[in-house]
């Protein structure tokens, strides 16, 4: 279109002389919003809000004429284009039109925004547009000054600006809704504990967690505070919110409640959390307790529909003395008992590797002669040259730890310098275990736990005899309680199908127990008198250790103590070997000795200091005979006897060898569960064997014996890898952090019992069943808390207790009694008594009786040729050189009893 068209219409709309309302129709010309014109300045880059707003007519002032004029007298003609001008100047330039109009360009702006007018309806449209930056520019340069800010705070403050923010929170609050909207506490079930993470809301709602944090700290807080973080304050007062804007918004609350229940907190404390907005109300606690209970027996049930293995233990709760007596049926016992089971999958097992038959074929193979001390008891090259590696090992790391200046992480790369693998668990490894309900059934006898199986199995999972019978199910106990199994399988030979015969238990032994009666036992021989130097009681008194004068104290205290007398014994014997090379341990340092370097030393401390001497022989022909029947049976092996030094001339320096080699063996036994490592544990089950029998702890023994001849013999190589690979757990998935199964049975027990007592046995077994249930799911609440919270996992000024200097000062008192080196008719030797040597005599009445006993009793239970009734076999074995063992170890009293326990094996 020409310019002279586009005058004609110019024309057409030009509003007639004189003055003229500034809100007359007659101000729209036409134009759009975003004209190439005018005010804008849209060509040099600037945008205003009034685009086209030089070529509104409003008045015939000298502006609009010049145009005009402009355009009449220079149509046709080139001319020269003016100066650009900016948008101050076009500005100015209009503003004598406004002035003469009598109204102000906020007037015009008003107007033309205002709803009302439906002719400016363009106008607001283009100006309202999502990419249009116009209206918020004036927003920003009114804040921008003092004057306009004040008056944006006015507004924001007034009824409209309210209004507006609270719209603006509304949103967002009712978008986080939507978000976090359960149907109730059922949806708080395992897997919503375990998937949900406590997030942060910040990313839902902006504009409401910026107003919180804002309120929390000033600017100069902001800028400069480096500790507190207000970002953490706010969300949760943002969850708050959202739990009061909808109670179906009951995440938090409901996990909240969960934590502060299962930490301990009064009912009085939950209700008043509840009613600040932190927690649902504490009967919704117990609510969603006994739900989550439930969930995880349905996950229970899941896993007792497949393969499987099942542990159990009692379970002790003391009650309170001052309770009303109902009469003796009806009043609470001071001590109640019950049973806790626990389920736990099995990684790659099939239902071929798992099937029943096959197992009790062998066990039923008449070929089958049993266990034989040559084959099966004595290590073969392979298994030698590993356990001599682990002790080295467990020598070398006592240089590390306690040795001048020496640093164990400079060396951590070596392969040599680390324990060697055998059947480890991987880095990644997470065992999955499934608490059941506890039950009011005892297990403190075979009737007991033959009920407490079919109460677990028929009962609470809801499975049939029939189907059971067909697959293994694996069992991990302590000694007592697969005895009272064996005995039931015993009692029950002629019923009806495998399971309620029990065949379909197969028994594993658990290596805490076994780690716990080995300590007992090396007290019992050890202990001495004070009088004895190198005994046990000798060094309690150096080391100022107390409560280990009982027959079964603590266990962790007598580990400890046995494993800082080993360690002060091997630092002193580093520094004895170091110094006949003219070097002390610093001198050796500065040697910068290599990996093989420290297995040489090792090598020689362990054949010099750590093993027993030998008996002197009477003739070179019993020499012979003797070494070459215990060939290997030992580890170490025998120390060679260059020369006659008969040990009864010098007991203390012989008891102190004796006493360090057992420890070495109870070392390397919780080191190895400690890293997952079934196979370092099964290549010293044969020694192990060994100890136990020469100890009188004949149970334990015999449960060893039952290991090795399953793993060799009964079971099919693919099972005894699943038995191997569920022996050891690790339910933190932290590698170096496994545990024995029936560790983790006593942990399990010693969470449930702790909360039972904090909360108080309120009401009845069921409470304590939902409690059992759900324990694994509560504890995973409580991390989950602590971490989002940031909660320390001990106090501020908690330090691990230092121990160096008891090892030191058995290290000092090894120097001073010079008892590394043999002293022949040392004083006071006629008044200490000599220690037997436990593996040595052990390997003497394995071979002479016990090895055929108990292939005798295994073969007459396979024929169901029992002797004696196991139900009424009251028999203990006193005698610590009798080598008559129960009937298949199965008598209904405790010989090694596994009351009291604490550890970390």
């Amino acid at each position: 279109m020409s310019s002279k068209i586009k005058g004609k219409k110019r024309a057409q709309h030009r509003p007639p002389e004189g003055p003229s309302s500034p809100v007359q129709p007659a101000v729209d010309n036409g134009h759009d919003f975003g004209a190439d014109s005018g005010v804008n300045g849209t060509r040099d880059g600037t945008e205003g809000l009034w685009e086209g707003v030089t070529s509104m007519e409003v008045d015939q002032g000298p502006v609009v004429a010049a145009s005009c004029g402009g355009s009449r007298s220079n149509a046709g003609r080139t001319k020269a284009r003016a100066p650009r001008r900016s948008l101050a100047q076009k500005v100015t330039k209009i503003l004598p039109s406004f002035k003469a109009a009598d109204i102000s360009p906020f007037d015009a702006s008003i107007v033309l925004l205002d709803e009302i007018n439906i002719d400016f309806q363009r106008y607001r449209t283009e100006a309202f547009k999502e990419d249009n930056k116009k209206l918020p520019a004036i927003l920003d340069t009114m804040a921008g000054s003092q004057g306009g800010r004040a008056k944006l705070v006015e507004w924001l403050k007034g009824p409209t600006g309210t209004e507006v923010l609270r719209d603006i929170i509304g949103e967002e609050m009712d978008a986080l809704r939507d978000l976090y909207h359960l149907k109730g506490l059922k949806d708080i079930d395992p897997l919503y504990i375990e998937d949900h993470t406590l997030v942060n809301l910040a990313n839902d709602a902006p504009f409401t967690m910026q107003l919180l944090v804002s309120a929390a700290q000033t600017k100069r807080q902001e800028e400069e505070n480096v500790k507190k973080e207000p970002e953490q304050v706010c969300n949760i007062i943002l969850k708050q919110l959202l739990y009061q804007r909808s109670n179906r918004c009951l995440g938090f609350a409901g996990e909240f409640g969960l934590y502060l229940w299962a930490t301990g907190s009064a009912r009085a404390t939950i209700e008043a959390i509840h009613r600040c907005g932190l927690s649902v109300s504490y009967q919704s606690v117990l609510n969603s307790l006994e739900m989550l209970a439930n969930h995880s027996l349905q996950l229970a049930k899941e896993v007792c529909s497949g393969l499987h293995a099942f542990c159990y233990d009692n379970v002790n709760l003391s009650t309170s003395i001052h309770v009303e007596q109902r009469g003796a049926a009806s009043t609470p016992g001071k001590v109640t008992s019950g049973t806790l089971g626990i389920l736990y999958k099995l990684p790659g097992a099939t239902p071929e590797v798992m099937e029943l038959q096959p197992i009790l074929d062998k066990m039923q193979d008449p070929n089958f002669q049993g266990l034989d001390f040559s084959k099966d008891l004595i290590l073969n090259d392979e298994q030698m040259e590993s356990v001599m590696h682990q002790f080295r090992i467990h020598i070398i790391n006592v240089l590390f730890d306690f040795g001048d200046s020496f640093d164990k992480a400079t060396h951590s790369n070596s392969p040599s310098l680390k324990h060697k693998p055998r059947r480890a668990h991987p880095p990644d490894y997470k065992t999955e275990f499934f608490p059941l309900p506890v039950s009011t059934r005892e297990e403190a006898s075979t009737k007991g736990n033959l009920e407490y199986h079919d109460e677990v199995y028929l009962q609470m999972l809801g499975r049939l005899a029939d189907e059971l019978s067909k697959w293994v199910i694996l069992s991990i106990n302590d000694q007592l309680t697969n005895a009272r199994i064996r005995a039931g399988q015993i009692l029950r030979q002629d019923d009806l199908n495998d399971y309620h015969r029990r065949l379909v238990f197969q028994l594993g032994m658990g290596l805490f127990h076994a780690a716990l009666n080995l300590a007992w036992a090396l007290l019992h021989v050890h202990r001495g008198t004070l009088s004895q130097v190198g005994s046990l009681a000798y060094w309690f008194a150096i080391l100022e250790k107390t409560r280990l004068g009982g027959a079964k104290p603590d266990y962790h205290t007598l580990y400890m103590t046995l494993v800082q007398i080993l360690q002060g014994f091997v630092l002193s014997a580093w520094k004895e070997i170091c110094s006949k090379d003219g070097k002390t341990l610093s001198g050796y340092k500065e040697s910068k000795p290599t990996p093989e370097d420290f297995h040489i030393k090792a090598a020689t401390i362990l054949d010099e200091y750590l093993t027993p001497l030998p008996q002197p022989f009477s003739s070179e022909t019993t020499r012979s005979t003797s070494e070459s029947s215990t060939k290997n049976a030992t580890v170490p092996p025998v120390a060679s006897f260059s020369n006659q030094k008969d040990p009864a001339d010098d007991k203390a320096h012989q008891n102190l060898r004796l006493l360090m080699r057992d420890v070495l063996y109870l070392l390397e036994l919780v080191c190895a569960v400690k890293d997952g490592d079934f196979g370092r544990v099964e290549d010293i089950l044969p020694h192990l064997a060994m100890i136990y029998r020469g100890a009188g702890s004949n149970n334990y023994c015999t449960e060893t014996l039952y290991m090795i001849q399953n793993l060799k013999y009964i079971w099919t190589p693919e099972l005894g890898d699943i038995m191997r690979d569920t022996m050891i757990v690790n339910p933190s998935g932290v590698p170096g952090h496994c545990i024995a199964t029936d560790t983790n049975m006593e942990y399990t027990i010693r969470d449930v019992k702790e909360l039972i007592t904090v909360k108080g046995l309120q009401g009845t077994w069921d409470h304590v069943g939902h409690v059992s249930a759900a324990i694994v799911y509560l504890k995973e609440i409580k991390r989950k808390t602590a971490k989002s919270l940031n909660l320390p996992h001990q106090n501020k000024g908690h330090s691990d207790a230092k121990t160096a200097h008891l090892v030191l000062r058995v290290a000092d008192k090894v120097k001073d009694e010079n008892l590394l080196q043999f002293k022949a008719n040392r004083p006071g030797n006629s008044r200490i008594t000599s220690v037997p040597d436990l593996m040595d005599e052990g390997a003497k009445k394995l071979k002479s009786s016990t090895l055929g006993t108990f292939n005798k009793k295994f073969h007459d239970f396979v024929a169901g040729q029992v002797t004696s009734n196991p139900e009424t076999d009251n028999s203990t074995i006193t005698d610590m050189e009798a080598d008559t063992l129960p009937p298949m170890a199965l008598s209904t009293e405790p010989i090694d009893e596994e009351d009291g326990l604490t550890g970390d094996l």
